[in-house]
């Protein structure tokens, strides 16, 4: 079972500090907390890399924020090699749990399998008319690396490099994300600056 975090027993000392690259503004997450705004107050769990930033800017917004950075607790499995499988039981939260997940860019750190398996598993813990975002990274900006994406004020990201993590990546195109991702379905996609991509999806 996962030890969930919430931004109440976080502190906020952010070890990972490092130089930020890349700034570009989301037009996903406006829309997604756009969505949030317009519903009661609810929950939302961040799939990290976890940053104090982002702690701050979504406890603000949302009734309860949860933390499970399955960034770190990837690169762990597979340096034992442990099958992926193992980290996805982790996640065992109550059916309709959250109004919102933000899986960043961890679909493109696994393989086709585990995304269907993690997609399903989202659609699960979603409320109905929840919303998951998910980023795919293009290779002029995969070559920084694993990366939290640090939001700033009018929904302005940085890239963040997280040094300490080392995933792979996978490198999808549009179609096959939306190919594996099912069932949740396709609200909005964007091409951002440096070409990745970042999408909305929802449960119906």
């Amino acid at each position: 079972m996962a030890t969930f975090s919430t931004s109440a027993d976080r502190s906020w000392k952010d070890p990972a500090h490092e130089p930020k690259t890349v700034d570009y503004t989301s037009n996903v997450l406006q829309i997604f907390m756009e969505g949030l705004d317009r519903q009661p107050p609810g929950q939302v769990l961040d799939l990290g890399p976890v940053c104090q930033e982002n702690i701050r800017f979504f406890a603000r917004r949302v009734k309860r924020l949860y933390v499970c950075d399955m960034f770190i607790r990837l690169e762990r499995c597979l340096s034992k090699g442990n099958p992926v499988s193992q980290i996805l039981q982790e996640l065992d939260c109550p059916p309709e749990s959250f109004d919102g997940i933000l899986l960043w860019e961890l679909a493109d750190r696994l393989e086709n399998t585990e995304v269907r398996r993690l997609a399903k598993l989202c659609h699960t813990i979603l409320k109905p008319g929840g919303m998951a975002v998910v980023l795919v990274l293009g290779e002029q900006t995969a070559r920084f690396g694993v990366n939290s994406f640090v939001v700033g004020q009018d929904f302005k990201v940085s890239l963040r490099p997280q040094s300490h993590l080392n995933l792979p990546m996978r490198g999808r195109q549009h179609r096959d994300i939306l190919a594996i991702m099912s069932p949740l379905k396709l609200a909005k996609t964007f091409i951002c600056r440096l070409g990745f991509m970042e999408f909305l999806f929802k449960r119906e």
